[in-house]
């Protein structure tokens, strides 16, 4: 073991959270890799003697020389705002309901959203179930390995830095998670078990799916799971090692990642053409293509889609504020926003750093206040996921049932599921029709959008597991 990272490992082991920068040896980001387990204790993470490393460890701190000063440790008490603030990252290979005290538990959610940035491998989706925070998070909980065995893996999207040296797909043994409560948006799914390769019967979901690794933001943070990693070898085969540090590092600080359209989405912005945009009075779109993305003409008018959103679905658009100058307040800081059928907006704005109101970034206008601030600074990339349940009307006209809408900014739920009793200021018309156009809005700001399509028949909770 290297010298430095020796050091490190034995002031954890000891106890001694409070002096690791009089003992960091080198610039390279921080990773402290938490291996407790409250539940089973996989071989990978139980260390022969105290003192010594686990085999998993041992793997990490050999992958990670020259890239990632790796801290490795089995005690919770190392999940606590002070610790934290000295780390780059937090890699969970955790089981069990751990013994991170509330304070602690709140400081990791709370040290994520503000930029840090979270991994688990395999068994990080087998822990801290009691703690809705980071079930959300991590994006799925554990189901059963139904396959114990070599396996074929299809990798989604190979421009991810963490899957872009394994091809199209690979073949790997190992043990094989399926997950409940697992949905794939606002997360983005980078690998999926190639359903060929096994007995599918074997496993619990309907439709198929059973994601093997992911990515999402989360405010200003990042989390990346693999639920690769149960066997030894697993540890020291390179494809492993590299896929798991380059996870690492995208989550530290790597490029920004604008995920591809599902299948069976409308894509309605692509970043090259302006086609299927008009104005409210039909001219031809006016806004600008800027770097791939679809800039505010101020002065020009709303842009909104020619063809209509029908019924249920989920829209996903990305966004951009400008920086303005310190002296703008109010409405008047990069405004913009996402109407949905042009009737129910969701504001764009520059709000970050600020307690969220009704015309703030991600309320819907006027209506609904956003649960907690996830925006990003002015000039970085920002998303939105928008649940989308039109409202409903009986033969006669008269509304029974108010549309509704969950919301994920930069991958934290603002809204839940929450009921939109009219129009917002602003709509196209005061009426609720059960389709309707997207809207952009111009509000002289010079706002930029890309990546923008819509999946139909999209609910809120994933509706394949049984």
């Amino acid at each position: 073991m290297h010298a430095h990272l020796q050091i490190a490992f034995l002031a954890l082991s000891a106890g001694s959270l409070q002096d690791q920068d009089a003992r960091r040896a080198s610039d390279l980001p921080r990773v402290l890799f938490l291996t407790h387990s409250a539940g089973f204790t996989h071989p990978v993470v139980a260390r022969p003697a105290p003192g010594e490393l686990a085999h998993a460890e041992r793997a990490l701190l050999d992958a990670a020389a020259g890239r990632l000063e790796v801290v490795p440790t089995q005690d919770c008490s190392a999940i606590g705002a002070e610790n934290l603030a000295r780390f780059d990252a937090v890699l969970f290979y955790t089981t069990g309901e751990l013994p991170i005290p509330p304070a602690g538990r709140a400081a990791l959610m709370a040290w994520l959203r503000a930029g840090g940035a979270f991994a688990g491998s395999h068994c990080a989706t087998d822990t801290l179930y009691e703690y809705a925070p980071y079930m959300d998070m991590i994006g799925g909980a554990f189901d059963g390995h139904p396959w114990h065995q070599e396996v074929g893996v299809r990798v989604e999207d190979a421009r991810h830095p963490a899957v872009a040296h394994l091809g199209a797909g690979f073949r790997i043994a190992d043990e094989i998670y399926q997950f409940r409560d697992f949905r794939r948006h606002p997360l983005r799914v980078l690998m999926t078990l190639d359903a060929s390769s096994v007995e599918i019967g074997k496993g619990k979901r309907a439709d198929g799916d059973f994601a093997l690794a992911w990515c999402k933001e989360y405010g200003r943070g990042r989390v990346f799971y693999t639920a690769l990693g149960h066997r030894e070898e697993v540890w020291t085969d390179p494809r492993f090692q590299e896929h798991l540090m380059a996870g690492i590092e995208w989550a530290i600080d790597g490029p920004d990642y604008s995920p591809p359209a599902p299948a069976g989405a409308t894509v309605l912005f692509d970043g090259t053409h302006l086609d299927g945009w008009r104005h409210a009075g039909g001219e031809a779109a006016r806004w600008r293509i800027v770097d791939a993305a679809l800039e505010v003409t101020p002065g020009s008018g709303d842009l909104m889609t020619r063809a209509a959103l029908d019924g249920r679905f989920l829209l996903h658009v990305e966004f951009l504020v400008p920086e303005t100058s310190g002296d703008r307040g109010g409405q008047d800081r990069g405004n913009s926003g996402v109407y949905v059928h042009g009737r129910y907006e969701v504001q764009i704005l520059d709000s970050f750093g600020l307690e969220p109101g009704p015309g703030d970034c991600g309320a819907i206008y006027g209506k609904h206040v956003p649960r907690l601030d996830a925006c990003k600074p002015a000039g970085e990339w920002q998303s939105y996921d928008i649940a989308f349940t039109p409202s409903e009307h009986d033969a006669a006209g008269k509304k029974t049932a108010n549309a509704r809408m969950t919301v994920w900014l930069n991958g934290l739920e603002i809204h839940h599921d929450v009921e939109v009793d009219g129009t917002t200021g602003g709509a196209l018309a005061a009426d609720e029709p059960r389709s309707g156009p997207l809207v952009l809005q111009d509000h002289g700001h010079l706002v930029r959008f890309r990546n923008v399509w819509a999946l139909p028949r999209w609910r809120v909770r994933s509706e394949a597991h049984r």
